[in-house]
């Protein structure tokens, strides 16, 4: 379950509901070696032009990753301050994908003509990758435009060859057209709540406005079962972010029928489901387990005394308490203007500004030329990233998700680190991923 969704990265308004755990086999163009050439798209001698292509200016969530692209200006910022990339000066081009397909894909077309490569992108949407897996690079050849997201949620990105994100779906690309399918699920929060707690029982919050968010979710749910932790009622609840608290009624009912010990919601509809638990008089949860949606301060400003005691899992540091001792995380909060101004999903794009980095100096190292073809063998070397320890190792090469997590509460107003208590470590316990077979279609 845990971060799913870890990212979930995070998916905090409308059908933003959950980072997915995705993955893929490379086996295009794009994973074909060729001599590495001195110039290729969006790449001169003093220039690296780079799209971040995210859902900003749209009325269903306004500005729902704005601090996306924040992130990726603040980080051009710092590294050209810092002698820039491979030599060469960034240039950012936002290209806004306004929660829609089709302007998806146009950015990915606009993207391959004019930038070297995709970076920290956040579209939820970008369903469509003929574009950027047969994009040519600059001798002609059609090996595909790097992406390396800050999110990639619907599986036909995650499953792209070109692509690379932090939360990955291992096997699940190589077995999507079997059933059952093979997932990757992590496990590490619930790990830590059966340890803690005996006999859990209760309900977990499906974020149905997406299948993607369905099935990326559903995996942890069962892995949470299979560890003990029983279902009450349905056992999941579908819920939708445009309803009002009102709506999860139902599932307050199932909670104070069965006396429930255990509720999860692997989104910010959490916020609603404390606040209608309250009105309802709801005593008997032991348990309040969120994804990493409920690591924002917007959700304990928003809940007050309602969502004290929130758990939440995250597989980085926990960026609002310990982000003055990670030099790394320090240069974000200072050059977007404060930590008020982060988020899980800012986060997220700045992590894979730094995997972007990191695969450019395995690319040029010992004097070798950058180009697109170069990137993707770096990106192929990607086995232990740990962002400068933002976060733990993690094999981004072959897709693996995070194992590393660290567990969080809502503690008197504020959120704290619960668990590993030392800060500036993790849980790395290769028990906190698992695999799960299921059949979700």
């Amino acid at each position: 379950m845990g971060d799913t969704l870890r990212f979930s990265r995070v998916l905090t308004t409308s059908i933003v509901a959950v980072i997915a755990v995705i993955g893929a086999t490379v086996s295009v163009a794009g994973a074909q070696s060729t001599k590495a050439t001195a110039n290729d798209v969006g790449l001169t001698a003093k220039e690296i032009r780079i799209a971040v292509i995210a859902d900003v200016d749209t009325p269903l969530a306004p500005g729902v990753f704005k601090a996306s692209v924040d992130a990726m200006n603040a980080w051009a910022t710092v590294v050209n301050k810092e002698g820039g990339i491979a030599g060469r000066k960034v240039v950012i081009d936002f290209l806004d994908s306004h929660l829609n397909p089709n302007e998806a894909r146009n950015a990915t077309i606009k993207a391959c003509a004019s930038d070297f490569a995709m970076v920290g992108g956040e579209a939820l949407f970008l369903n469509n990758v003929d574009d950027m897996t047969a994009c040519q690079n600059a001798a002609g050849k059609a090996i595909g435009i790097p992406d390396v997201a800050g999110l990639a949620l619907d599986a036909a990105q995650q499953c792209s060859p070109v692509t690379y994100v932090i939360i990955g779906r291992g096997p699940y690309c190589a077995t999507k057209n079997d059933h059952p399918q093979t997932y990757i699920a992590p496990q590490g929060d619930s790990r830590y709540y059966v340890q803690k707690n005996k006999g859990l029982h209760g309900i977990w919050m499906v974020p149905a406005d997406l299948k993607s968010t369905k099935n990326a979710v559903l995996p942890g749910y069962q892995a949470a079962v299979n560890l003990g932790i029983k279902k009450d009622g349905n056992g999941y609840y579908d819920v939708f972010q445009r309803d009002p608290q009102s709506a999860l009624t139902p599932v307050v009912q199932a909670i104070k029928q069965n006396n429930s010990t255990f509720a999860y919601s692997a989104s910010n509809k959490m916020l609603d489901l404390r606040k209608e638990a309250t009105l309802q008089g709801v005593t008997s949860v032991k348990v309040w387990a969120c994804s990493q949606a409920c690591y924002s301060q917007p959700f304990v400003d928003q809940g007050g005394t309602d969502v004290e005691g929130t758990q939440s899992v995250i597989t980085t540091l926990p960026f609002y308490t310990e982000y003055k001792s990670n030099p790394t995380l320090k240069k974000l909060v200072a050059a977007v203007g404060g930590i008020d101004k982060v988020d899980s999903n800012a986060v997220a794009s700045w992590l894979a500004a730094l995997l972007f980095q990191d695969a450019v100096g395995k690319a040029t190292a010992n004097g070798g030329a950058l180009s697109r073809q170069t990137l993707f063998d770096a990106l192929k070397q990607e086995h232990a990233f740990a962002a400068n320890g933002i976060m733990g190792a993690t094999d981004v090469a072959n897709h693996i998700p995070p194992a590393c997590i660290v567990m969080t509460q809502v503690k008197n107003g504020k959120l704290v680190r619960t668990y590993p208590a030392k800060a500036g470590t993790f849980d790395c316990n290769k028990k906190n991923l698992v695999e799960i077979k299921m059949d979700l279609g």
